[in-house]
């Protein structure tokens, strides 16, 4: 124990690194199983709310307190220790700081698992990614401050060149600043929803995400389409959301050879193969003398807005089709010549 006592290292006996030791140890140990129990209870009661932002937010506290429980420790073990005053002042600025940030990173975690597992349930409340991003980056930009607040750099000066400097990027981002002003358009506009099935022109597709700066959508095809938010508001936007059923129309051409007794029985089969499905008769009529074919015109309503579902059952519908006319013993024409060959 004298032996303890007596060696100095650094201004600190051996006796006093050991107690350091051990405070950090206990103070570890003991800060970790208040976490344990508190997470404990905490999942406990969700056992009957059931909620996955209760489960999300234990993740999440989990996570970010532990680096935090050991920055405390060590703070502790220190109080015993007799240290420089420069190494001192820099330890209260370094535990400041990593306070800050994991609070920080903490304060966004409780944004996102708020806004995934609490707004997205909510009917008429919709939250776009792109707000979630700009109040994280808001949140780190005070963060950040008050670390160069606590470090000692004057804030307001800091800010004011910020200023001066912000009137030049202006000037060199006006197309990025435009993105971002269409992109509040979009969001409180709500021209389309994330997940909506919309038409920009030519090219037909799901909205997977609504940024600041552009907006994707996944075309039928399967490839990803990425147009700036500008160029998608200049566009003529067909939203079909709202949609509760599909218009189909198709023209049927059959042979000049169909009998006239065949013919006229054509529509009250059509009509019979389309109302078996989820879908809304309209008509079907002989309609026209076309080069090649007999036509008829039909057109019904598919009751979804699901464009899958709505391709489903029209396949459907037409292999029913094929089939009926084959038992009537109609056939489908297509373009043809007869040629006369004269034996003078």
């Amino acid at each position: 124990m004298e032996y303890l006592k007596e060696t100095i290292i650094w201004n600190n006996s051996l006796l006093k690194y050991l107690i350091s030791v051990i405070v950090f140890a206990v103070s570890l140990i003991a800060m970790n199983i208040i976490l344990i129990l508190f997470l404990k209870v905490l999942l406990k009661l969700n056992t009957k709310l059931q909620n996955e932002f209760i489960v999300n937010l234990a993740k999440s506290i989990k996570k970010r307190l532990r680096p935090l429980i050991f920055i405390i420790a060590l703070s502790f073990a220190r109080v015993g220790l007799v240290l420089p005053k420069e190494v001192s002042g820099y330890w209260t600025k370094i535990v400041v700081v990593f306070f800050i940030i994991f609070v920080v990173m903490f304060i966004c975690d409780i944004i996102s698992n708020f806004s995934n597992n609490y707004l997205s349930n909510k009917k008429g409340v919709v939250i776009s990614d792109g707000i979630i991003t700009i109040l994280k980056a808001l949140i780190w930009v005070i963060g950040f401050l008050t670390i160069l607040s606590n470090l000692g750099v004057n804030v307001n000066t800091f800010i004011a060149g910020l200023g001066i400097g912000g009137v030049a990027v202006a000037f060199a981002a006006q197309s990025i600043i435009a993105d971002l002003f269409n992109y509040f358009v979009i969001v409180f506009d709500k021209p389309f929803l994330k997940g909506d099935y919309i038409q920009i022109d030519a090219d037909k597709g799901v909205v997977e995400y609504i940024g600041i700066k552009s907006t994707r959508i996944r075309r039928n095809s399967g490839e990803q389409l990425l147009i700036s938010n500008t160029n998608l508001l200049a566009s003529r936007i067909q939203n079909y959301r709202i949609l509760e059923k599909r218009r189909q129309y198709m023209m049927l051409g059959v042979e000049y050879s169909t009998p006239l007794e065949k013919l006229k029985v054509i529509p009250d089969i059509l009509k019979t193969v389309i109302e078996t499905n989820n879908t809304e008769f309209v008509s079907a009529r002989f309609i026209e003398f076309a080069d090649s074919s007999l036509n008829f015109e039909v057109i019904y309503y598919v009751n979804t807005a699901d464009y899958n579902e709505f391709v489903r059952v029209v396949e459907d519908i037409n292999y029913k089709i094929i089939d009926e006319f084959n038992k009537l013993g109609v056939g489908f024409a297509f373009p043809s010549r007869t040629l006369y060959i004269s034996k003078e």
